[in-house]
């Protein structure tokens, strides 16, 4: 078996709290989906050192929608592309 180095509690729960306050104010709480790109954006930020709650919150809303704004564009254009 292959150890992980997993963060302190206190700070999976940070993470985590920021999560469901992102997912409660863009209403994803309930989209798979959504929460999995967003739990990804939350882990990525925090493994880059980012441990402040205020900070995490702001770049990960900001990075989270600009996915989203980039996944929706790209949805466009394909309708574009190919009418159904």
């Amino acid at each position: 078996m292959r150890s992980t180095n997993l963060p302190p509690k206190e700070d999976a729960r940070l993470c985590a709290g920021v999560i469901r306050e992102i997912a409660a104010t863009k209403g994803i709480a309930r989209d798979a989906v959504a929460i999995g790109k967003l739990t990804t954006c939350v882990a990525k930020l925090y493994s880059k050192g980012m441990r402040d709650r205020a900070q995490l919150l702001s770049a990960a809303l900001e990075a989270f929608d600009a996915s989203t704004n980039s996944t929706a564009e790209q949805a466009i254009a394909s309708d574009v592309t190919h009418p159904r």
